[in-house]
């Protein structure tokens, strides 16, 4: 049972840790600078223009 518990943990670690490198690696390579221009491309592309 205590291999079994080890086991979740180390998995769970490991989960972790690669979440909060890809949320550094997001943050070093500016994914998260302009995130209101990314909701403004979605809304054109979805609306047709009056034009």
């Amino acid at each position: 049972m205590a291999e079994l518990t080890l086991l979740q943990f180390l998995v769970a670690l490991f989960m972790s840790l690669g979440a909060v490198c890809l949320f550094i690696w997001g943050v070093l390579s500016g994914v998260f600078e302009d995130v209101e221009a990314v909701k403004y491309r979605a809304y054109r592309a979805e609306v047709p223009s009056d034009e």
